[in-house]
């Protein structure tokens, strides 16, 4: 009797030790699933809602080099001119690539680039790549 006890002991902690597996491998699941920013796909996200007055002047490249450049000024020259994150959508974002949209001879109204960034914005959204503020140190 001694025997079977001690063998139910081993598949109880085999047990235990398996669920312990899973319960990590599932939180470690939870834990690392990010939003992923292809700009491809938010090109294409854009493009399809795009109202008929933007279509008319930008084609799908169009869309795509419109959110690289906002991508190039909130990522790199923002910082560098305001010494913080700009704000998406403001004036001097729109500006900028309105002379780089310039540069390249594209055709493009400062309405049709706030709203490809408008709508960039709700890609954003769908993907999950916006969330709660965060909050400032106030120390």
């Amino acid at each position: 009797m001694g025997a079977v006890a001690f063998g139910a002991v081993l598949v109880a902690l085999l047990f235990i030790i398996l669920a312990a597996f899973v319960w990590q491998g599932a939180r470690r699941s939870v834990i690392t699933d990010q939003a992923e920013y292809l700009i491809h796909e938010a090109a294409d996200f854009v493009h399809d809602r795009l109202s008929d007055r933007a279509l008319a002047n930008l084609g799908p490249e169009d869309v795509r080099r419109v959110i690289e450049w906002n991508l190039h000024y909130t990522q790199v020259i923002g910082p560098r001119q305001l010494g913080h994150p700009p704000v998406i959508g403001s004036g001097e974002g729109i500006e900028y690539v309105m002379d780089r949209a310039r540069a390249a001879g594209l055709t493009v109204e400062s309405l049709d680039i706030a709203e490809i960034m408008a709508i960039e914005t709700d890609y954003l959204l769908e993907i999950g790549a916006v969330g709660a503020p965060v909050e400032e140190d106030q120390t």
